[in-house]
């Protein structure tokens, strides 16, 4: 037969579990830990917005540039400001399938001012040595404050 070793009795000490103590430094701990993960969720937020703008802001170019290449012999027509919060950006939404160089501006203008927001401004330059150089300028001020009033710009160049 084996016998087993007496057991011991445990000290009441041991036997108390955890202090209020050590319980509210978890929580905090846990508190904390929730809040960092909460401002990592809502700067995540700002920085997708805002790639998702400059993505748009490419997307704009590109279909500007590809209208211009479609109608190279007038592409001087397209130089120049465009401005979202101009009057020909509100009412010019329904002529975008026109092919003209001023209705594509128009229509240009249109998605611009429904993407990026009434304070988009773009400025295409048409090169004499074939070459097209389009920038827009934005308020992004939303998710970026560095300056005021500054703006996020997206700058594309390409030859003709």
């Amino acid at each position: 037969m084996s016998r087993r070793p007496a057991r011991r009795p445990v000290s009441a000490r041991a036997q108390r579990g955890l202090s209020l103590i050590e319980v509210l430094i978890a929580v905090l701990v846990m508190g904390l830990g929730l809040l960092g993960l909460a401002m990592l969720q809502a700067t995540n937020l700002r920085l997708s917005q805002s790639a998702n703008q400059r993505t748009i802001a490419t997307n704009l170019s590109s279909d500007l540039l590809d209208d211009i290449r479609s109608n190279r012999l007038l592409a001087a027509k397209y130089g120049g400001t465009y401005n979202a919060s101009s009057a020909a950006a509100n009412a010019s939404c329904a002529r975008i399938n026109k092919l003209t160089p001023d209705d594509r501006k128009a229509a240009f203008t249109c998605r611009m001012r429904q993407a990026l927001g009434e304070s988009a401004v773009a400025t295409v330059v048409v090169n004499a040595n074939k070459t097209v150089r389009i920038e827009i300028v934005w308020d992004d001020d939303k998710r970026w404050s560095s300056l005021p009033g500054a703006g996020t710009k997206f700058e594309m160049e390409s030859a003709l």
